[in-house]
């Protein structure tokens, strides 16, 4: 990105995202690439409409300005921005570039931070060639993805650029077409695994400032609220219904080829739902084509997903199908959690001729 060197420019850094919520991971890493860049101030830019969840359920934009606005309370050089919200529609992170350029790049200059996991989807993004010539391009460690691996990426869809790592990545004096990468800590904290938990009645303490765990507590923010949908003279547990559904979901996994498929019959020790279905795909691709495929093969079929998370990351996607809620992982991820260990005393059911039945174990 070429600037003008007339008058001293501020060194701002765009931390953009869903946030939702923020949480202690994007804090800590936007302070480090804060004193690694030697940045003036980083904005934190909650996405209006993020492209990948246009039709997923999201949380209100004032609610994930207001987390963000807490979280960065007292801290001189954060800030949070309502650019996107102004803005509105798609927020697309080309238009948001182009945008703060237009209106502040006489002064400023700007670092544009991306995780790992999201550099390797970037030429999937909008006008993704022009995003090195509108920002510094700033590439932080997202586990599992590494910098070797946008590395990779990198040398096939921006060949004419150099990433360049260190403690204090600088762009060359000779204005050299670089891309700076930063290992930052490794806090293993995701926004979906905090919505889940909030969801399961678990403790987010110490993965969100207080303030912001206070916020969703207060806003009764991604509790599970689940809404039946019944038919004239449908029983509230309509377990033939589940059951029917169930057995559709799993037959939908394997068609997509999805590995492992377990069916966990979990009436009478759960009030979530009355099956669990535990698969996973050989990539984080496979994983969001499985998520894909099924949900809108099946809404052919008038079996709505009421909900779903953790599609954009293809890591670990939870679908709610009612009484049938499905997880999906990327098989790294799946031994790491070991839902199966977690409800071992559940009965598995196995696919038969006629459908899903409660499996046989022989007496010991």
């Amino acid at each position: 990105m070429e600037t003008d060197k007339s008058e001293v420019r501020k060194k701002i850094g765009i931390f953009g995202g869903t946030l939702d919520p923020v949480h202690l991971g994007h804090l800590r890493a936007a302070e480090e690439v804060h004193e690694a860049l030697a940045l003036d101030e980083i904005w934190f830019v909650p996405a209006y409409l993020p492209p990948h969840k246009l039709e997923k359920e999201l949380t209100p934009f004032e609610h994930r300005l207001n987390m963000v606005q807490l979280a960065i309370n007292g801290v001189e050089h954060f800030r949070a921005s309502t650019i996107e919200a102004e803005r509105k529609g798609v927020s697309f992170s080309v238009d948001l570039l182009r945008q703060i350029n237009q209106i502040y790049g006489k002064s400023c200059t700007f670092y544009f931070v991306v995780g790992t996991d999201a550099a390797l989807e970037l030429d999937s993004w909008k006008d993704w060639q022009q995003i090195p010539k509108l920002t510094n391009l700033v590439i932080i460690k997202r586990p599992p993805v590494t910098i070797k691996d946008v590395r990779k990426k990198f040398s096939e869809i921006y060949p004419g650029m150099e990433i360049v790592t260190g403690p204090s990545p600088k762009i060359p004096k000779d204005g050299a077409n670089v891309i700076l990468a930063i290992e930052t800590t490794g806090i293993e904290i995701s926004s979906t695994r905090i919505r889940k938990k909030v969801k399961q009645g678990k403790s987010i303490r110490f993965l969100v400032p207080e303030r912001v765990r206070n916020y969703i507590i207060e806003n009764n923010l991604y509790v599970y609220k689940k809404e039946k949908t019944l038919q004239k003279g449908q029983d509230s547990t309509s377990p033939t219904r589940s059951m029917e559904i169930a057995s559709k979901i799993y037959n939908e996994i394997l068609d997509n080829k999805g590995e492992r498929i377990v069916v966990l019959d979990m009436r009478g020790s759960s009030p979530v739902a009355d099956f669990f279905i535990i698969a996973h795909g050989r990539s984080t691709r496979h994983v969001q084509g499985i998520a894909s495929r099924m949900k809108r093969e099946l809404g052919r079929q008038k079996i709505k997903c009421r909900s779903i998370e953790g599609e954009e990351e293809g890591k670990w996607v939870l679908m709610d199908y009612d009484d049938v809620v499905v997880h999906l992982f990327y098989e790294p991820v799946r031994a790491f959690y070991d839902l199966e260990g977690l409800w071992v005393e559940a009965p598995r059911l196995v696919m038969t001729e006629t459908g899903l039945a409660r499996e046989e174990k022989d007496n010991e």
